[in-house]
């Protein structure tokens, strides 16, 4: 896990997937943070073979998923016990064509997150540059504000 710089965050974590059709392999997963895009996580998990798929993910919810379960809809994520396995989160996503369940090592996850949060502490993220200029352009745009009708 390493710092690109003083506003981004990598780590690669080991991990399995289990897809639709119960196969379960191992995989890597690369977390990826910017405090240009404070509450988001991206998770890029890399099948041997297979190529890798990308999701982004909310930080609040990564972390409420290290002590129970949290999300509702296409994404969500609890910690897991399994025998003889280190403590784990689970991760589940969904979309029209299956259903991801993406396990990563709790320590790990925890890990990567405190590094998160000690580049942008929690509840200081809407105080960030790039939410305050995506403010401004909306606030200070040249255009009317839409019309009610």
């Amino acid at each position: 896990m390493s710092p690109d710089s003083d506003s981004q965050l990598e780590g690669v974590a080991r991990g399995f997937a289990t897809l639709s059709g119960g196969e379960r392999e191992r995989c890597d997963i690369m977390l990826r943070y910017s405090t240009d895009d404070p509450l988001v996580v991206g998770l890029i998990v890399s099948r041997p073979g297979h190529g890798s798929a990308c999701w982004v993910i909310s930080r609040d919810l990564l972390s409420a998923g290290l002590t129970g379960t949290a999300g509702i809809g296409d994404v969500t994520v609890e910690p897991v016990a399994e025998q003889s396995e280190p403590l784990g989160v689970l991760l589940r996503v969904r979309n029209d064509w299956g259903e991801a369940h993406i396990h990563i090592d709790h320590q790990a996850l925890l890990l990567y997150l405190e590094y998160s949060h000690a580049m942008m502490p929690f509840g200081s993220e809407a105080q960030s540059r790039q939410a305050d200029a995506e403010l401004d352009q909306l606030l200070n745009g040249d255009q009317d504000p839409p019309t009610v009708r």
